[in-house]
């Protein structure tokens, strides 16, 4: 999948704040500096800059220049429905387990389900996450956008984390927002044995899509719930 330019030299900024090359505090090289390093536009490194600070990693102040003011991203979303906040709540108190990590080139019927180009590559990340002692809450099928190589080491050196909050945080790329659909099923094989329930029990499919904030899909989730161990709530509210 083609990254823009813009969004490699963000990726290479939040690099180097997490790796504290540029600790909090530090003012980031000019934009004339940048555009020369990277052999962009001043337009093109701004377009990266503002991605960093939408992010919370960067302020830019009149007068002091680009100055780094945290070295992980705010994560946070704003929504009418619970479901993702809730989503980050049950990374927290519930770390994954990561059952399978595998790149994978997805055929037309996959494609078609996750709304990504057949024949394009992904990292695949199967898991579960669960109270310890307990039967797993959900079976989980994240893949994330192949470029994405090195969050493989991230997603397991953090399993508290999501992982759209760790591809933010180490490659300053926005999710700018979370496409989620919900729907009935009867829980496959694969997410049936490892929910500890019978093949074809009845299910809640969750179908997440990660995007940036030019649309494009950074990743994709594919999570199965067994009846009974997730709850969803909505409140709707009466327009005047």
């Amino acid at each position: 999948m083609s990254i823009t330019l813009y969004t490699r030299i963000s990726e290479e900024l939040a690099r180097r704040i997490a790796s504290e090359e540029y600790p909090v505090g530090t003012v980031l090289p000019a934009e004339n500096a940048l555009a020369e390093e990277f052999d962009a536009s001043r337009h093109t490194v701004r377009a990266a800059l503002r991605q960093l600070q939408d992010l919370g990693l960067i302020a830019r102040r009149r007068g002091s220049g680009t100055v780094v003011t945290a070295a992980r991203s705010k994560a946070g979303f704003s929504q009418s429905l619970r479901s993702l906040e809730d989503l980050v709540q049950l990374a927290a108190r519930s770390p994954r387990s990561i059952r399978q990590i595998q790149e994978v080139v997805v055929d037309v019927e996959l494609a078609a389900r996750l709304g990504v180009g057949p024949g394009t590559r992904w990292l695949k990340f199967s898991s579960t996450r669960g109270a310890e002692g307990e039967a797993p809450v959900v079976w989980t099928e994240l893949y994330v956008d192949a470029h994405y190589k090195g969050v493989r080491a991230l997603v397991r050196k953090h399993p508290d984390r999501l992982v759209s909050e760790l591809i933010e945080e180490h490659y300053g790329r926005r999710i700018a927002s979370v496409e989620q659909t919900i729907s009935a099923c009867a829980l496959p094989p694969v997410a049936a044995r490892e929910l500890e329930v019978a093949p074809e029990s009845p299910g809640l499919f969750i179908l997440r899509h990660y995007k940036d904030q030019a649309g494009r899909i950074v990743e994709v989730s594919c999570s199965y719930h067994p009846a009974g161990r997730y709850e969803f709530s909505t409140t709707l509210i009466r327009e005047h």
